[in-house]
């Protein structure tokens, strides 16, 4: 790798800093703005979206990343375009059904029946799958300027557009939904002019790319199903409010979700940094598990700070909310385990794509969905938000588990589970004391003492890392 570590990590993450500022702000204006309902209204468009998404693209980006590095390097354009034959089909597929079913559909995610709403689900989708290559090129190509640059501009673009819809429409979730199809335009137009050399670039046939449309089907396909139950594993919270709760409920929560976006942004930031990254280490030195463990222990150690901090000051961060929107505060500490396991996990998972064995996927994230519906279930109807994140943050824990002990069977890299354990239980008893209501004092010193055992139980890989920074952000 041409740049080292660190500073190929900087160039994926400033624009996700900046942006988080921006989306603070944002967030800050629009909880003033906007009710509750309308929160949880958007919401569902999003889980919609998502959720359409999985299917429409059919595994193929994942096919994409894993074959990119494997391909000739003057094939990579072909590669792209194989992958988004497929997409192309499932997506036309699904657009007709939206409109033939959308009664129930439109009824179930905004609260009514209304054939126009349909437009904005469809055009939703279609900008979200191709924005979803045009992200993936820059990605693999390792272009963490462009990356941040996209970030940036997301956030101000989200920020500039509400208002000015808010302006038009005034407090309802049509501002919200306007304000992302028209943003993620304008970040399709970014990132193809930025990346265009890519995207125009054609060999002189794709009879010689080496993966064809059968092997990334062959190998993307199995996607589809383990991609839809994590996505629905990460999202039934959402689903059970909106069942057994109203759009109010479910729009605090959203508003929670918006207290974790410092952690949530480090995860999808990390994420899209590190494939990459992993893949090319373990294309040129398969034997180097030291440098997953370190790497590992690095990720847990920071994660599980930012994890703690979160909790510190939640009351802090709630402030920066309307005054409709103060009870997300409450539900912060169980919501934080989603995006501090869910990265960890991402350094701990890679075994199974290493080694192509993707149907571990869809074992793990059933029985972590499972177990999510099964919480939420039991939690939801007499708990309301505070139930669904529990729920939440249960499901995690097994989803963490199961991804990193199946991992381990096939590329054994000595990780410190046992450490990570005593962490996860100290971290469930913090959670559950600020739940149940301390005075803010009490939950600064304990978030204190927390840090306090966290360095301790990973003194010696900090020392480590510490000591040989230079060596390993170079290798």
């Amino acid at each position: 790798m041409k740049d080292n570590l660190l500073k190929n990590f900087l160039k994926f993450s400033y624009g996700s800093w900046i942006g988080m500022i921006i989306g603070l702000v944002t967030t800050m204006v629009i909880t003033r703005l906007l009710t509750p309902e309308s929160f949880g209204k958007f919401s569902m468009y999003e889980l919609f979206v998502q959720m359409s998404m999985v299917f429409a693209i059919f595994g193929s980006d994942q096919a994409f990343i894993r074959f990119f590095y494997e391909e000739e390097k003057e094939k990579r354009t072909d590669l792209l375009y194989n992958s988004m034959k497929i997409p192309i089909l499932t997506t036309i597929i699904i657009l007709i059904g939206t409109f033939l079913f959308y009664k129930p559909i439109t009824s179930f995610v905004f609260g009514e029946a209304n054939i126009s709403y349909v437009w904005y689900l469809n055009i939703g989708i279609i900008t979200q799958l191709i924005f979803r290559y045009a992200q993936l090129v820059v990605r693999m190509q390792q272009k963490g300027n462009i990356y941040s640059v996209l970030q940036m501009l997301q956030r101000a673009f989200d920020f500039v557009l509400i208002l000015s819809f808010f302006y038009l429409i005034g407090d309802n979730f049509q501002t919200l939904v306007s304000a992302r199809i028209v943003t993620i335009l304008l970040l399709i137009i970014v990132a193809i002019y930025s990346t265009k050399d890519f995207w125009f670039y054609q060999s002189e046939t794709t009879k010689q790319v080496r993966h064809t449309k059968m092997s990334i089907f062959k190998y993307g396909s199995p996607f589809v199903f383990t991609v839809f139950i994590s996505l629905l594993f990460q999202s039934f919270d959402k689903i059970a409010l909106r069942q057994w709760s109203d759009f109010d409920e479910l729009g605090i929560y959203s508003a929670a979700m918006k207290l974790v976006a410092l952690v949530m942004i480090l995860r999808t930031t990390f994420s899209n940094f590190w494939t990459p990254v992993a893949f090319e280490k373990y294309e040129n030195e398969p034997e180097n598990r030291k440098f997953f463990r370190l790497i590992n222990s690095l990720v847990a150690y920071i994660m599980l700070l930012v994890g703690i901090i979160s909790i510190a000051f939640r009351e802090v961060i709630a402030m920066l909310l309307g005054e409709q929107f103060q009870e997300a505060a409450i539900i912060v500490p169980f919501l934080i385990f989603m995006p501090v396991f869910f990265t960890i996990s991402e350094t701990t998972v890679m075994g199974i794509n290493f080694v192509k064995k993707t149907y571990w996927h869809i074992l793990i994230s059933t029985l972590a969905c499972g177990s999510n519906i099964t919480l939420n279930w039991l939690l939801v109807p007499e708990y309301g938000a505070i139930g669904a994140a529990i729920a939440t943050a249960i499901s995690i824990i097994i989803f963490f588990s199961l991804r990193t002990f199946i991992s381990y069977y096939y590329y054994r890299v000595p990780y410190t589970a046992g450490r990570m354990y005593f962490m996860i239980g100290l971290l469930f008893v913090y959670s559950s004391l600020a739940v149940i209501g301390i005075s803010f004092w009490e939950n600064i010193f304990l978030g204190i003492a927390m840090g306090i055992v966290l360095t301790l139980v990973y003194q010696k890989e900090i020392k480590y890392i510490i000591s040989n920074k230079q060596v390993l952000m170079n290798s």
